[in-house]
């Protein structure tokens, strides 16, 4: 062994290009094994790097996945979207216009947090507002619509919210043309920051966190409404709002019922929260009637009663 490192000195010493291929050696062992092929990954899995993907293969990225939500909501791939954060000093009442569709707003002062523009193969137009009253939130909504017709299979099963056996309500009107306008009225809880599997409603939520809109009620009752028209050409057009209510004392700002007793039939000891549910149920087949109208531009000045929340 003495004299295997006395070679190897001798030569480190005296002879600077073994000295350079030894070095050079030592990296590309260690290139291999923080790097490894996909082979050589396979054979020694104890190696601690992680196998490189093969460069001739398919590039995935965060918008390509397979599961049941890509399938339903068209091709895989990253979506161009242009986002706009409006300054919360802006005052909305009465309307809005999105994807060239006017829309009503429910009574009160309300502020936009996010807009979007989706500029694939299925175009939307996308709007967040929140309307506050002495520090808290009274409401929030979210709206898309189309901004041309699209193809049927564009919009996927988005009239499904509208038939789940779980919400307080679920309404359909007839449409003008072939489609479907309904409503469904349930629970929607705002924890965490991942509230929805829509990014968009997601981000709208972490801004007004950031802004400082605090605090948030972790539990709104929504009506949820949808609108499809089918053109005889078979293009179709889609509108969905969702509007939030928070349950709450407007005296304390607390919520009406603990959280666990809102699910569907629990609210028996709680006759306020009863109360207010009923208001919610009546207020939401008015609301319906006057989005469906003003989406179909029908609207005859629509009168709608203010939500239970408005003071």
């Amino acid at each position: 062994m003495k004299p295997f490192f006395s070679t190897f000195i001798s030569l480190w010493k005296q002879a600077p290009l073994w000295r350079f291929c030894f070095i050079l050696g030592i990296g590309g062992l260690a290139l291999a094994a923080f790097f490894p092929t996909p082979w050589l990954k396979k054979e020694a899995p104890w190696l601690p790097g992680h196998a490189l993907s093969d460069a001739k293969g398919p590039h995935t990225s965060a918008g390509n996945t397979d599961d049941k939500d890509s399938a339903e909501n068209g091709p895989t791939g990253p979506v161009p979207v242009h986002l706009q954060y409006p300054s919360m000093s802006e005052i909305v009442r009465d309307h809005i216009v999105l994807g060239g569709h006017t829309l009503p707003l429910p009574k009160g002062e309300w502020h936009p947090i996010l807009s979007a523009q989706i500029s694939d193969d299925s175009p939307l137009s996308f709007l967040a507002l929140v309307r506050t009253y002495q520090g808290a939130v009274t409401g929030l909504i979210i709206a898309q619509a189309t901004q041309q017709p699209v193809p049927p299979d564009r919009i996927g099963n988005a009239t499904g919210v509208c038939h789940d056996d779980r919400n307080f309500l679920n309404h359909s009107i007839p449409v003008a043309s072939s489609g479907e306008d309904c409503i469904g009225s349930g629970t929607v809880m705002i924890q965490g920051n991942d509230v929805s599997t829509n990014p968009l409603i997601n981000q709208a939520i972490a801004r007004l966190q950031a802004l400082g809109v605090t605090p948030i009620p972790p539990l709104f009752l929504a009506v949820q409404w949808r609108h499809v028209t089918v053109a005889p050409d078979g293009q179709a057009q889609l509108g969905l709002m969702d509007t939030l209510i928070p349950p709450l004392d407007q005296q304390t700002h607390q919520l009406l019922a603990p959280l666990p007793a809102w699910g569907k039939g629990n609210l028996g000891p709680y006759p306020e929260a009863r109360a207010f549910l009923a208001q919610m149920r009546d207020w939401a087949l008015e609301w319906q009637k006057a989005l469906q109208a003003d989406f179909e531009n029908q609207s005859q000045g629509f009168f709608v009663a203010p939500d239970p929340q408005v003071p």
